[in-house]
């Protein structure tokens, strides 16, 4: 018989009824992606040993200590917790974040330069007036009014309207990137703000535990004799209680910190209070393909922008080179003449109107070679700009990839070696009622357990923030459009 047989044989028939349940896994190996035990179990067996050992203080540390732990496992033994959003807070933060704000106008603003773009530019209109009068043929001059309409080649409009209108694309694909850059800040906060709510209740748990260890001490240090080391325990536990104490303040610090950024980020009052969830739920992680492609990240906002800037760029190309092309004017001239001097041979005067036609002469070569060189640089710039926004995208989805992996993996991992300190703790305890097992291992062992717990919350905080991060990069959920 092994050990761990021999440890369930001696039980009583209702602890044996529990651990052959598979609650607790002392008679074999805990698998190893899965941890076994469950509150109810944990909660049953608590209550059994109330009934059983009401007399004796230490088993009533470890009946306390056993429904600590089954509040752990309630915060770490799920799976890895769904994503969620503050989507109130998003809102308010789309409507009220200056930046936002900002680059949403710059948006606007673009939207009405596509149509200056493809305006004509504005006639001419000239006057003259001759003073004294110029005595021609038809009389005395005395002055003219003219107007000229100029036309760029045939279809620059086009191009330039085009153009525009592309780049006006690329700004409010840019705005919606630093919007889902904005959700992405405010759900970081929400969940870091969630983290150090938890945190705290798991310190005031704790902190309760170690309280009632005055009892276990006492019990076992009944018998007289020792009065040194009980007291040296009892220092101990009122040092670790001191610590304790400390570090809920630190977090209650550092909590009141990030509920003020996270209102500033939400264009709130930074005194008001943020409501987060109860609770975050359960999910695993996705299927991701193994092999990064471009179809992965298709809607990402700053890709579509890229590639409209290319766009854009392009066009612009072909409109610079028709802006090398001569540019024609159409317009008409009216003339006022007086009566002049029929002595002289003048007419009696009178109107008279004239077409007008003017072209541009684009005879400087170098310039206009120089502009059609500057956009072509401009256009190659814009497409390895887009290709390197498809590769930074790639390196960030890999990166994004292996983090969940090995989320998943130190999850599983916290969750063994929160079974085995368990099963440790159940020895030390009784070692330490008999007398075998110093304090301080004792300690050492619930230090170690609590900071199981606090890892596995980290696990599931950077999980849903890495979620959002791979949401974000895909577009999806909150981050479309």
């Amino acid at each position: 018989m092994t050990h761990s047989e021999r440890n369930v044989a001696h039980r009583a028939p209702e602890e044996r009824k529990l651990l052959a349940s598979g609650s607790w896994q002392l008679a074999g190996k805990p698998k190893a992606r899965h941890f076994n035990i469950q509150y109810f179990d944990i909660l049953t067996f608590s209550k059994h040993m109330k009934h059983k050992t009401n007399r004796s203080p230490h088993m009533q540390y470890a009946r306390r200590l056993m429904t600590l732990i089954a509040m752990f496992v309630i915060i770490g033994s799920i799976q890895l917790s769904a994503q969620v959003y503050p989507l109130e807070y998003l809102d308010m933060a789309e409507e009220n974040n200056p930046g936002l704000r900002a680059q949403r106008a710059r948006h606007e603003a673009a939207l009405e330069q596509s149509r200056i773009s493809g305006a004509l530019p504005d006639p001419e209109l000239t006057a003259g007036i001759s003073t004294p009068p110029m005595e021609r043929l038809m009389g005395d001059h005395w002055f003219d009014v003219g107007v000229m309409q100029k036309f760029p080649w045939f279809g620059t409009l086009n191009k330039q309207r085009s153009a525009a209108e592309t780049r006006a694309q690329a700004l409010g694909h840019a705005y919606h990137e630093q919007r889902n850059q904005l959700y992405l800040n405010l759900t970081a906060h929400w969940l870091t703000i969630y983290e150090k709510d938890r945190r705290l209740q798991i310190l005031q748990d704790y902190e309760e535990t170690l309280k009632a260890r005055e009892d276990i001490i006492y019990a076992r240090y009944a018998g007289g004799g020792q009065q040194t080391s009980m007291t040296t325990d009892l220092y101990r536990l009122q040092i670790r209680l001191a610590e304790i104490r400390n570090e809920k303040n630190k977090i209650r610090e550092e909590k009141t910190n990030l509920t003020r950024s996270f209102n500033v980020l939400a264009g709130r009052h930074e005194m008001t209070g943020v409501t987060i969830p109860d609770s975050l739920p359960e999910a695993r992680i996705p299927e991701l393909p193994v092999a990064f492609s471009r179809s992965l990240v298709a809607d990402n906002p700053t890709l579509l922008a890229g590639e409209s800037d290319a766009r854009a760029a392009e066009t612009e190309k072909e409109a610079a080179r028709l802006n090398t092309r001569p540019r024609l004017g159409v317009g008409l001239q009216y003339s006022y003449y007086a009566a002049g001097d029929e002595a002289m041979g003048q007419m009696d005067g009178g109107h008279m109107v004239m077409p007008m036609v003017s072209v541009s002469l684009p005879v400087f070569r170098k310039k206009n070679q120089a502009t059609r060189e500057q956009a072509g640089k401009l256009a190659e710039m814009e497409g390895f700009r887009k290709y390197n926004i498809i590769n930074t995208l790639e390196i960030e989805w890999t990166q994004i990839k292996t983090n969940l992996n090995n989320l998943q993996r130190d999850h599983d991992f916290y969750l063994q070696q929160k079974e085995l300190i368990r099963n440790t703790f159940e020895l030390v305890m009784t070692a330490y009622a008999s007398g075998d097992e110093g304090f301080e291992e004792l300690l050492r062992l619930e230090e170690q357990l609590l900071d199981i717990q606090w890892r596995l919350l980290e696990v599931k905080v950077q999980h849903n923030t890495t979620m959002a991060e791979l949401e974000k990069i895909k577009a999806e959920n909150v981050f479309q459009r």
